[in-house]
């Protein structure tokens, strides 16, 4: 269970990092606040499992109550998800920036899901919950990218 938590912790730690250092890149005001947004949530995100880690059960409760959709409901816009992996290069430009972020936003969301949801969920039935509720802010984030996506690339094309 620590192995996977540190590995959680790891994950968010290098989103937060990706938001944060592609922040200059945007260039609308509102592009700049997304990536804010997705930085402070990844880091929100860290606190909560480090907090679980150090045992700290009313925060673990807390938190997870304030993770994921309201509904659980989700719309996923696949907007990226047939596109080709590319990496992130220093010169990249906004448009691939937000394919990078949104497939790893896709791959972390998988992740978290099949943690929620397989065999570590039965035998920690409150780390299957938090996995789960997890997957759906990495959700709620690669929607968030394709949206972004789908109003400044798309729209400009």
């Amino acid at each position: 269970m620590k192995k996977i938590l540190e590995g959680a912790v790891k994950i968010e730690e290098e989103s937060y990092a990706l938001y944060t250092k592609v922040q200059g890149i945007a260039e609308l005001p509102s592009s700049k606040a997304l990536l804010g947004e997705l930085a402070e949530a990844e880091l929100s995100h860290k606190e909560k499992l480090l907090a679980i880690m150090q045992k700290s059960a009313s925060v673990y409760w807390a938190g997870v109550s304030e993770l994921g959709s309201e509904t659980g409901e989700i719309e996923d816009l696949k907007i990226v998800d047939y596109m080709q992996d590319t990496t992130l290069s220093e010169g990249a430009d906004y448009p691939a920036v937000l394919v990078y972020a949104g497939k790893r936003e896709k791959m972390t969301y998988e992740h978290y899901r099949s943690l929620g949801q397989g065999p570590f969920a039965r035998y920690f039935p409150q780390a299957g919950e938090l996995f789960s509720k997890l997957a759906e802010e990495e959700l709620i984030h690669k929607n968030k990218i394709e949206r972004e996506y789908k109003e400044v690339v798309l729209k400009e094309r």
